[in-house]
């Protein structure tokens, strides 16, 4: 997939996303106002089922100005004057629990003209947060609205939201899926393109690794082919040497990317040994040195940890160490001066190998030890690799059961340290 494809797919899966979720924000903020809308308008309805109650319990009955608990008025205008507050407060209750409203409110009745409290009936409701109030008239039909009734509820949207818990929860669920969803999908696109943008870079280095010997295989053939070759013991044995060690160079790097591809972390065959880790380090910076060291580097040894013996697989550490001095002497623009110490802390088995190279960037950093990678170095080749080395060192030091870790500043040479479970 081309990259501009892979952008566009995903800004366009972004911005349908984020229609989505304002869509669906959009929807369950008119759902809490639906919510809001039916509450007051269940509150209008009790109120007006007790009051209705009331009144056919008092049908027939006459209004006498000195029955009722509230002031009393210059005239009798209202038919609820004498409102009895205990009656009044018991219906309310059983008509706000009939409809599922909280029981926990007050009341008062007011004078319409004059804004008068004439009676109030006090609760747990603190007036100071939020709360919803709600009115109905306590006149006569036939006369002009002369007092009317408040009840105020505290935190109501508390109860409005424990009606739409259910729906609410489902909403938020599910579009927190598709957001999760979609950074994983996302995730996943920009992974694998990166894992194939690597393997190309793989197989580009890979081409000129083999490209160097199979060029200078084909020029040793085409002399070694010419009739007078054989009148030349020495210049036969010379291009001999240069077929025999260009095969072996490629030999090599067949084998090394065999290795990676029939290992790994669930099959690793580790044939764990008593070996002396000086020993073993020594003797393979001898053979390294001796075939392919580069001319004018130096490998300087420091051991100071106290008992080098461990249970480790010599072949694979053997390769460890190769792996580490190969890319310190490839990645250098001088005379390599490479460091290998060793230390025990707190019963563990620390090697730190120390170069003067190039040093990584602390992006790159975050990279070296993944299958394929490379620094990027532009289309320039001149660094020969094929990007599972430092896989291959983390994968092996890891199944010994210890760690690898590097610090390095651009320009200033790195330092790999591993360690290990003395």
């Amino acid at each position: 997939m081309k990259r501009y494809t892979t952008r566009l797919i995903i800004i366009l899966s972004s911005i349908s996303l984020a229609g989505l979720i304002i869509t669906q924000l959009f929807w369950i903020k008119n759902a809490l106002k639906l919510g809001e809308d039916q509450f007051n308008s269940r509150v209008t309805i009790a109120l007006q089922g007790a009051l209705d109650e009331y009144v056919q319990m008092h049908r027939g009955a006459t209004c006498d100005v000195t029955c009722g608990c509230l002031a009393v008025p210059a005239k009798a205008d209202s038919l609820f004057i004498n409102l009895v507050p205990a009656e009044m407060d018991s219906l309310l209750r059983i008509h706000f629990a009939y409809h599922g409203l909280d029981t926990v409110f007050i009341w008062r009745v007011v004078r319409c003209a004059t804004g008068e409290v004439l009676f109030e009936k006090k609760g747990e409701v603190s007036l100071h947060g939020y709360f919803s109030q709600h009115r109905i008239s306590l006149s006569c039909l036939h006369i002009q609205e002369s007092h009317h009734m408040e009840v105020r509820f505290d935190r109501p949207k508390q109860l409005i939201l424990s009606d739409l818990l259910l729906w609410l929860s489902a909403s938020v669920l599910f579009l927190l899926i598709v957001v999760i969803s979609f950074a994983y999908i996302v995730l996943t696109i920009l992974k694998q393109k990166k894992i194939s943008e690597m393997k190309n870079d793989f197989i580009n280095n890979m081409t000129h690794e083999f490209k160097t010997p199979i060029s200078n295989i084909s020029l040793a053939s085409e002399v070694l082919k010419r009739p007078d070759i054989s009148k030349d013991p020495a210049r036969l044995n010379k291009y001999a040497d240069i077929v025999t060690q260009e095969n072996m160079r490629m030999r090599t790097l067949v084998d090394r990317i065999l290795r990676m591809a029939v290992h790994n972390r669930e099959n690793l065959h580790i044939d764990r040994q008593p070996t002396d880790m000086h020993e073993l380090i020594r003797d393979a910076v001898d053979n390294i040195c001796l075939e392919e060291c580069i001319d004018g580097s130096i490998v300087n040894l420091d051991f100071k940890a106290e008992n080098p013996e461990l249970m480790v697989d010599p072949v694979h550490f053997t390769n460890i160490i190769h792996n580490l001095i190969d890319n310190a002497q490839k990645y250098t623009s001088e005379d390599p001066r490479i460091l290998i110490l060793t230390r025990s802390v707190q019963g563990h088995f620390i090697i730190e190998v120390h170069d003067n190279g190039v040093g990584i960037s602390p992006e790159a950093q975050k990279h070296i030890f993944e299958k394929f990678y490379r620094v990027p170095t532009g289309n320039q080749h001149d660094v020969k690799g094929t990007g599972i080395g430092l896989y291959y060192v983390k994968t092996m030091v890891e199944a010994h059961g210890g760690t690898i870790t590097v610090t390095s500043e651009t320009g200033k040479g790195s330092r790999f340290i591993i360690n290990l479970p003395a």
